[in-house]
C-alpha cells in the first residue's frame, strides 16, 4: 500500500486530510504496521495547530459495506473510557482507505525500555512490572466488559497486547494502545482469514495460534509474555529448553499453513510448534529468581489452557496490586517516571554517552525479534 509522504522538509504542510474545520498535518510517517500504516499528524482546528495524534491507515476494505462495518466498529471502540486506554477519535476514509485517527501517548514503549534494560545488563523491578501490569489489566477489564447500548456484551478482545501497544507516557502514566486489531461480537462482522494471526505473533496466545475461539483470557496470556519479558529479559519462546523441546517436534499439524499478519522472528508455523511444547516447568524455571507471589501469578497467567488461567482480567488486577501493595512503599507514576528516566540513563551510560537506540517516536517499528534486541555489547 503506498502511502504518499514528504521527500524532504518544506514550509508548507503537507495535509493528510480535513474533517469539517480539522485538518490533520503529517509529521512523521512510522511505516507499516499489521493491517495498515502508521502516521503521526498534528491536528489543525481552523489553522491554528493542535496537539499531535495518531493516524493508522488502513488497507481498504474493498466495498461500501466493508467501509461501513468498520465505521461501526469504530464508534464502538470510541466507547472504551479508561485513562490508561489510548483514545480512538474517529475513522475516516480517504482516497479509499479508512484511516484511524488515535491518541498519540508521548513517552517510551515497553519494547524500548525492556531493550535499553538489556543494554544496562539488569531487567525493570518487580514493583515497575507489578505497576504496569495492574494498569493494563484494569484497561483490560474495562474492554473486555464493555457493553453496547442493549446491555448486550462486546466481548471485545484487544488481540495485540505487545511492548509495542503499551507505553509509560512522560509522566509515567501507563497506556494501552492501537484496538485497531480488536475483535468484538457484532452482527455481520468480516472475520480475519481463518489461517492469519492478528496483532504480533510473538505475543500471541495459544488459541490465537490454534485458530480457535478467542475471549478476554487470551488478552490475560499476552499480558504474561510482556511481564516476564520485563521482569527477566526473556521471551516465553525464545527459552532455551522450549526452544529445544521444539526441535525434537513438528508443527501441529493445523498449523502447517499458518500466517502472521505482521512480520515476526520466527514464523508462524515454528512459534505454534514452540507454544505446543511449553509447560508449566518451563516458566517456573524462567521465573526462579522472582519472588514467590510474582512467581505465582506468572504461573498462572502463562498456561496453554485459558481455563488455568486467571479467569478475568479483574482478578489478575486484584491480585497485582495486592502484592504492589505489600510491597511496603508506594509506587506510582513518579516512581515509574523516575524508574524510566534511570534505565536510560543506565543504558546510555554503559555505551559511554552514546544515544541509546535515538529518540522513541517510533512506537511500534519492527524489530529483529528477542534474541537480537536482547544481544547486549
Amino acid at each position: 500500500m503506498g502511502t504518499r509522504h514528504p521527500e524532504s522538509p518544506s514550509s508548507r504542510p503537507f495535509i493528510l486530510f480535513s474533517t469539517g474545520a480539522t485538518s490533520y498535518e503529517l509529521i512523521r510517517y512510522l511505516g507499516g504496521r499489521g493491517p495498515g500504516e502508521l502516521l503521526v499528524a498534528r491536528r489543525h482546528y481552523a489553522d491554528s495547530p493542535g496537539d499531535l495524534v495518531l493516524v493508522k491507515r488502513l488497507r481498504d476494505s474493498g466495498d461500501a459495506l466493508g467501509r461501513a462495518r468498520l465505521r461501526e466498529e469504530v464508534k464502538l471502540l470510541m466507547r472504551l473510557s479508561h485513562p490508561a486506554i489510548a483514545q480512538v477519535f474517529l475513522v475516516r476514509v480517504h482516497d479509499g482507505a479508512p484511516h484511524l485517527v488515535m491518541e498519540y501517548v508521548e513517552g517510551r514503549s515497553l519494547e524500548t525500555l525492556v531493550s535499553l534494560a538489556a543494554l544496562r545488563r539488569r531487567p525493570l523491578s518487580e514493583a515497575f512490572a507489578l505497576y504496569v501490569g495492574a494498569h493494563v489489566a484494569d484497561a483490560l477489564h474495562h474492554a473486555h466488559t464493555l457493553e453496547d447500548d442493549t446491555g448486550r456484551p462486546l466481548g471485545i478482545v484487544h488481540r495485540d497486547v505487545s511492548p509495542r501497544t503499551l507505553r509509560v507516557d512522560t509522566w509515567g502514566n501507563v497506556k494501552l494502545a492501537d484496538f485497531a486489531l480488536a475483535w468484538a461480537k457484532l452482527p455481520g462482522r468480516a472475520d480475519t482469514e481463518g489461517h492469519v494471526v492478528r496483532g504480533d505473533l510473538a505475543y500471541a496466545s495459544p488459541e490465537a495460534l490454534l485458530r480457535r475461539p478467542l475471549d478476554g483470557r487470551a488478552d490475560l496470556f499476552s499480558l504474561g509474555v510482556v511481564l516476564l519479558e520485563l521482569l527477566t529479559g526473556m521471551h516465553l519462546l525464545d527459552l532455551e529448553e522450549v526452544e529445544r523441546a521444539a526441535l525434537a517436534t513438528a508443527p501441529p499439524p493445523e498449523c502447517e499453513h499458518l500466517q502472521a499478519e505482521s512480520p515476526s522472528w520466527l514464523s508462524a508455523p515454528l512459534m505454534a510448534a514452540r507454544m505446543a511444547c511449553l509447560s508449566p516447568e518451563h516458566v517456573a524455571h524462567a521465573t526462579r529468581a522472582l519472588s514467590a507471589p510474582l512467581r505465582t501469578i506468572l504461573g498462572r497467567l502463562l498456561r496453554r489452557e485459558p481455563a488455568e488461567r486467571f479467569q478475568s482480567a479483574e482478578e489478575l488486577r486484584d491480585a497485582l496490586r495486592a502484592v504492589l501493595g505489600g510491597l511496603g512503599y508506594a509506587y506510582g507514576p513518579p516512581e515509574a517516571e523516575r524508574e524510566v528516566a534511570q534505565v536510560r540513563r543506565d543504558a546510555r551510560a554503559r555505551r559511554r554517552g552514546a544515544d541509546v537506540l535515538g529518540p522513541d517516536e517510533e512506537p511500534l517499528q519492527e524489530t529483529p525479534g528477542p534474541q537480537a534486541r536482547l544481544a547486549g555489547p
